[in-house]
């Protein structure tokens, strides 16, 4: 969950609850369903009804996300675990692997990362000779996590957006009329804020941002995602996106309305990335 770590309890058990919300409704939406267990600042998904590819597309559009692994649960057993990976062993003589492993929860009485990653490269050695540790840059890492009663094998990392959760920063309002108009938005929303939308917004923009925050597919599933900092904040807007709202909004003796310019000395070619990650480049013609 990388950012949400950092907070104090409080504000990392809402803002868990949160993402947590949001992974559930993206699934569904998508099809599929799963069912989450934190535990020891790692969430798990089991996955009820559906497939694999939904959940991690799911993922990849949720913000609050670092990354995610899929995993195959073991014994704690050097053999089984050396035994279970063998066949995605590079045939190549000398060619070189590495087993990475993390230990998570309490420690184990027998075991830790580095001993752990120790007995199970020696098993590997013993079952493919003609393989040579490096443990820099490896051709073949075995990744594994070490856990209190099981070891995962953990699969391809699918990468996420990082961030924090959507809608656990308050609401800013935009004026979806360009391209920069979403990117600025985008990286609004990566920041945890909630949009709200012009009248004049266009609504193939509007639609982008609904892959990202499926708060506004339906009247449903914006109860079940509605959030705010706090209490009685629920759709209060605090900021705008893009100069061109300045003088909209009257305040009425509050605290101004805020200006973000999250583009602001953005280089073409750092603008190029930042359309491939919100994926504006093949949606928007």
């Amino acid at each position: 969950m990388g950012e949400i770590l950092l907070k104090s309890r409080p504000v990392r058990k809402f803002m868990r609850k949160a993402l947590e919300r949001h992974i559930c409704t993206q699934v569904e939406i998508r099809g599929s369903k799963v069912k989450i267990r934190p535990w020891q600042g790692l969430l798990f998904l089991e996955l009820i009804e559906g497939q694999e590819s939904d959940v991690e597309d799911a993922l990849r559009h949720t913000f609050g996300l670092t990354s995610a692994d899929p995993f195959f649960p073991i014994e704690v057993d050097p053999v089984k675990v050396a035994e279970a990976v063998i066949s995605n062993a590079p045939l190549k003589e000398g060619a070189t692997f590495a087993v990475q492993c993390k230990r998570h929860g309490e420690k184990n009485s027998d075991w830790n990362s580095q001993t752990f990653a120790g007995a199970v490269g020696a098993e590997i050695l013993a079952l493919a000779p003609h393989l040579k540790v490096n443990l820099g840059e490896p051709e073949w890492a075995v990744r594994i996590a070490l856990m209190n009663d099981k070891v995962a094998i953990l699969g391809d990392r699918i990468l996420c957006q990082g961030g924090l959760p959507t809608g656990v920063q308050g609401t800013v309002l935009v004026d979806l009329q360009t391209e920069r108009d979403y990117l600025a938005s985008w990286l609004v929303m990566r920041r945890g804020c909630r949009l709200s939308f012009t009248p004049e917004s266009k609504p193939d923009l509007m639609e982008l941002v609904s892959i990202w925050d499926p708060y506004y597919k339906s009247e449903k599933i914006r109860k079940i995602l509605a959030t705010a900092p706090g209490p009685g904040h629920v759709g209060e807007i605090w900021a705008i996106v893009g100069d061109k709202l300045s003088g909209r909004l009257e305040t009425e003796g509050k605290i101004p309305i805020a200006t973000l310019e999250p583009l602001e000395g953005w280089l073409e070619e750092s603008l190029e990335e930042l359309r491939h990650r919100a994926e504006s480049t093949q949606a928007i013609a």
